[in-house]
């Protein structure tokens, strides 16, 4: 990250951004307001997205991921980690493969999903 570098935490609820900021963790991020589905970002605009366990509970695991893709830079890094649970309603496998079709274009970030 450097020391320019910004982190940027984002969620879908005022209320988790509330209880992050409460807890102390904006000092930590710059918080935004959104949808993962949907980043006011432009292409290209971050060098790295973490997701904890979020695809498993957007509606389209497959838009979430083409977005993430979309706002990460051409060498930047596409992290996501799966639930734990069994009974989650995305399967890895299927992740995986929803997600290499995606990112095959010209600008693939590198890519990890477990």
């Amino acid at each position: 990250m450097g020391d320019q570098g910004v982190v940027l935490g984002a969620d879908f609820t005022l209320a988790m951004l509330t209880a992050t900021a409460r807890e102390g963790r904006a000092a930590l991020a710059r918080l935004l307001l959104a949808d993962a589905c949907r980043l006011p970002l432009p292409a290209g605009a971050v060098h790295g997205v973490f997701s904890a366990a979020l695809v498993n509970h957007v509606p389209d695991p497959a838009t979430a991921l083409r977005e993430w893709a979309r706002v990460t830079a051409p060498d930047g890094v596409l992290l996501t980690r799966l639930a734990a649970r069994r009974s989650s309603t995305v399967d890895p496998a299927v992740s995986i493969a929803v997600a290499f079709p995606i990112l095959s274009g010209a600008r693939r970030p590198r890519v990890w999903i477990g």
